[in-house]
């Protein structure tokens, strides 16, 4: 992969990295428990806890996704980045642009 390219890459790779760091701030304040002397009723009650598991969820996912991207980050500089691990054809660049963290081709992620 041409070293523009990976510039590039690495542009959006820590774009995207702040924006999952934001988001998981937010999250990580919403995540926080619910203290049980708060004065809501036993359905809006419910209706917390169940946004709070969702928000547990997505922040999980964000987790795993900041650590995919940063994984990206420290290997962008190897020449095996870009390289899918499947079948060792180079992984498309376009795939590389909407999924950074990809080290799959589309067809080995099928």
């Amino acid at each position: 992969m041409e070293e523009s390219k990976k510039l590039e890459l690495k542009e959006k790779i820590l774009e995207r990295s702040i924006e999952v760091g934001s988001r998981i701030l937010d999250l990580e304040e919403l995540t926080k428990p619910i203290s049980p002397d708060k004065g809501l009723g036993r359905l809006t009650r419910l209706e917390a806890l169940q946004d709070k598991n969702v928000n547990q969820a997505a922040l999980e996912r964000l987790k795993d996704e900041q650590i995919r991207l940063q994984n990206a980050l420290a290997n962008i500089l190897l020449p095996s980045f870009g390289v899918c691990q499947g079948c060792n054809n180079d992984i498309n660049f376009e795939r590389l642009e909407a999924m950074p963290a990809s080290t799959l081709c589309t067809e080995c992620a099928q």
